[in-house]
């Protein structure tokens, strides 16, 4: 007995003593998790707080084009529901109106068989006394029947008119409703023209003016310094338990990973985007048709998904194993910091926020922060 409630106490004792030790790795996962967040958005204001007015500017402009951008994108999303919405009623319209017909006609053709018969003997006498005995249960069934259908037609060609009638209503509201959608459309391409062309004037004056390109130049350093240290910043907290994907090594894909993005390279690995200008550290791509979806090439979670001055609108994605992709220039961003993603998922729109004219999407990928050819990682 005593044996007994050693062994329980001892179970016990190594259940309560187990507890306090996973508890306390969780605290420090997540401490550790709130100091990189802290350290990032510190980074980030003091990148933000060193802007020249020329990356004031630049901010402002992008923070306006990105605002244009989405709610050109959702004007255009809504009226192409609503065109949809349109289409279906008015096909379920034509339908109704087809049965409406052929009510009608049925129904018309029972009251010119009514009036052939008036003054006649009621056919019900013809059933009662013109026919084998045998066989008046059967016919006064077909009567009944008759009669029943007549009612259900007649009802149902007062409902279907009815409904007709609503539909034609609600067809009329969602054409004017169309129209008006279908003007703010219009409104909003027409502010985000406004956007992108005051973008390219800000391009336009800087080209002109060598000082201003010299600027530019510079803070465009400081960022490139700060994005190295902004990923140095940033340490694997991944735990492919905590994801529940079906989790792929992504150095196990090294050369058979889908690209970012349809298009081509406009810009190589280490070359120079401009004289003067120091090298990349990832590529530039140019989407093959306007402006494309930007996609995870791997899983992993987002690291950061926020503004980065001459980068733009960026995200950064945590592959675990100390492999990092970058995603820069974009229009629109569809995660968020802590978002898990899978292979393929969509990321951004490619755009040219930041130091870009042209749609582009600057790609990295660092393996323990280092730098690396993203050509050798993607498929041929």
């Amino acid at each position: 007995m005593m044996r007994a409630i050693f062994i329980i106490v001892f179970v016990l004792a190594g259940v309560v003593s187990s507890e306090p030790a996973w508890s306390s790795d969780v605290h420090v996962q997540i401490r550790q998790i709130q100091q990189e967040r802290a350290h990032l958005k510190a980074l980030r204001e003091d990148l933000e707080s060193r802007l020249g007015q020329l990356g004031r500017s630049l901010k402002k402009l992008d923070r306006a084009l990105v605002r244009a951008s989405s709610d050109t994108r959702q004007a255009v999303t809504v009226v192409r529901q609503a065109d949809v919405h349109l289409a279906d009623l008015t096909a379920r319209r034509l339908k109704l109106e087809k049965r409406v017909d052929i009510l009608k006609r049925s129904m018309m053709r029972e009251a010119a068989a009514a009036y052939r018969y008036a003054g006649r003997t009621p056919l019900w006498l013809d059933v009662m006394f013109g026919a084998n005995v045998a066989d008046i249960p059967h016919r006064q069934y077909i009567l009944s029947r008759l009669m029943t259908v007549q009612a259900e037609h007649r009802h149902e060609f007062a409902q279907s008119v009815a409904d007709l009638m609503r539909m034609e209503q609600e067809v009329a509201h969602q054409r004017i409703e169309l129209d008006r959608l279908r003007q703010d459309k219009l409104v909003f391409q027409q502010q985000l023209a406004g956007r992108q062309k005051a973008k390219r004037m800000l391009w336009k004056k800087m080209r002109k003016d060598s000082s201003l390109q010299k600027q530019r130049d510079a803070e465009l350093a400081r960022q490139e310094a700060a994005l190295k240290q902004l990923l140095q910043g940033i340490g694997s907290t991944l735990l492919a338990s905590d994801t529940g994907l079906k989790w792929v090594p992504m150095r196990k894909r090294k050369g058979r990973l889908p690209w970012p993005i349809k298009g081509r390279i406009v810009a190589h690995f280490h070359s120079r985007p401009a004289p003067g200008r120091p090298r990349l550290a990832g590529i530039q791509l140019a989407p093959r048709h306007g402006r494309g979806q930007v996609k995870a090439i791997a899983a992993g979670q987002v690291r950061y998904a926020d503004w980065f001055g001459g980068y733009g609108l960026m995200l950064i994605v945590d592959h675990g194993d100390g492999l990092i992709t970058v995603y820069a220039h974009n229009d629109a961003l569809y995660k968020n910091l802590g978002d898990w993603v899978e292979a393929g998922d969509i990321l951004a729109d490619a755009g040219n926020t930041g130091w870009v004219k042209d749609v582009r999407l600057y790609f990295e990928v660092r393996d323990e922060g280092r730098p690396v050819n993203p050509v050798r990682w993607c498929r041929k």
